[in-house]
């Protein structure tokens, strides 16, 4: 299952972030990592910042050229309202992903608490599933039955940082 999380950031691409999103995972798992339940690793290189852990890896292009990077912040700007500029790919593994889930939404939230620019969490569905703007935090109140399943309110809490729900489709041409 493939996720994308786009950030704004103004940390250096490879070091800061890669020591950044390892100890999360290492924080998000401690419990799991004392009781050898949960593993975490580093496979960054010189093309790409990856770390992972039992249940979900998370990756960053540093490949990516300036263009192409101003062009998606363009595009998630005007689609989605969000000036963004760090593009994270995440790849579940997919028989762990009600325990993997949980635990990115507690990594979103730290994200979220250390840093007050906008963010964007999308899976393969035509809209995002959270975003924040200018501080606010908004959730898709519009989902499948499948998404409501794993965007609860009892799992959103871990995100530890107060939200809106709000119908992302209500102006889209789908409705009209």
């Amino acid at each position: 299952m493939d996720y994308s999380l786009s950030i704004g950031s103004n940390l250096p691409k490879k070091e800061e972030l890669e020591k950044l999103l390892y100890n999360m995972l290492c924080e998000v798992l401690f419990v799991e990592l004392i009781n050898y339940e949960a593993e975490v690793w580093d496979r960054t290189g010189t093309q790409r910042v990856s770390v992972g852990c039992t249940y979900f890896s998370m990756s960053i292009n540093l490949d990516d050229e300036d263009d192409y990077i101003e062009r998606y912040r363009k595009a998630n700007l005007e689609a989605y309202g969000v000036d963004t500029n760090v593009f994270i790919s995440i790849q579940f593994i997919t028989r762990t992903f009600d325990l993997g889930w949980v635990k990115l939404l507690e990594i979103i939230g730290k994200i979220l608490n250390m840093n007050d620019r906008d963010l964007i969490l999308e899976d393969d569905s035509t809209y995002p599933l959270l975003k924040r703007i200018k501080g606010s935090l908004l959730i898709n109140s519009n989902l499948d039955e499948y998404r409501t399943w794993y965007m609860t309110k009892e799992n959103l809490e871990l995100l530890n940082y107060p939200y809106q729900e709000e119908d992302f489709l209500k102006d889209s041409e789908h409705e009209k």
